[in-house]
């Protein structure tokens, strides 16, 4: 009884909309710890949806900050450092920039331009078109600098990356590898900016300490899923939930 006393005295709802939340968390989790990404594209339009668009980004960077504590050492010892390292200084630069543009402008049109970026690039890569420019030296840092934005307008710049990393054909470890260090990177900045801009509430932040336990806990389940069916067909499973999650956020923007 004390703790939900503590919890309504805080301004939390343990409501419908709350149960929502977590379940949408533990899922997002699931997708999390078994493609290293995409917890955002699922979580970020559920979470807007309940609570509005600038909470729903802020409470998906919280939870995620300790999702990444567990990836990081991993991602470190089989990330590819010169694929990664361009885009990680554009976020550096970029993501505040994005952060910015949330306290003013509606991201509605750029999760449009997303979407239909995602499609056109799954088509190329399903067709076995190598876009090896994409990951040249120079368009690492043009994609590192479009994610950064991205990523602090939406909260969802883990298409505009995973892409790119796709196209280079990598095996399964080193991809997802690869994947959950930019993943790191970008929430790193993400918090900064926030913190910064005063975006993070106490509100906000005890949503998301209470939603923590459940993204952890799909995590889990995503990674033993991982290991046991990932394997060589993580390229098509990334690819198959990168065109639903892009048609899913285009038609609920458009709707």
């Amino acid at each position: 009884m004390g703790f939900t006393t503590a919890i309504a005295d805080a301004g939390i709802a343990l409501d419908a909309r709350f149960a929502i939340m977590m379940l949408v968390v533990f899922l997002a989790g699931i997708v999390r710890g078994f493609t290293g990404f995409g917890s955002a594209l699922l979580a970020v339009p559920a979470l807007a949806f309940i609570y509005g668009p600038v909470q729903a980004v802020v409470i998906e960077v919280l939870i995620e900050v300790p999702v990444c504590l567990g990836l990081l050492p991993t991602a470190i010892k089989h990330a590819e450092r010169r694929t990664i390292l361009p885009m990680i200084a554009m976020f550096m630069v970029f993501v505040p920039v994005g952060a910015v543009l949330l306290t003013v402008i509606d991201p509605d049109l750029v999760k449009i331009l997303i979407s239909l970026f995602v499609l056109f690039a799954i088509v190329l890569i399903w067709q076995q078109k190598r876009v090896t420019q994409v990951m040249s030296p120079k368009a690492n840092y043009v994609v590192g600098a479009l994610s950064g934005t991205t990523q602090g307008l939406t909260g969802m710049a883990g298409p505009l990356f995973v892409t790119a990393l796709i196209a280079r054909g990598d095996d399964s470890v080193r991809t997802r590898a690869n994947i959950s260090a930019l993943a790191c990177g970008i929430i790193f900045f993400s918090v900064i900016s926030f913190v910064v801009l005063d975006l993070i509430t106490a509100e906000l932040a005890l949503y998301a300490a209470l939603a923590t336990p459940g993204i952890l806990l799909g995590v889990w389940v995503g990674s033993m899923l991982f290991r046991t069916y990932g394997g060589l067909r993580l390229r098509e499973i990334i690819l198959c939930f990168l065109a639903i999650t892009a048609i899913f956020t285009l038609v609920d923007t458009m709707g």
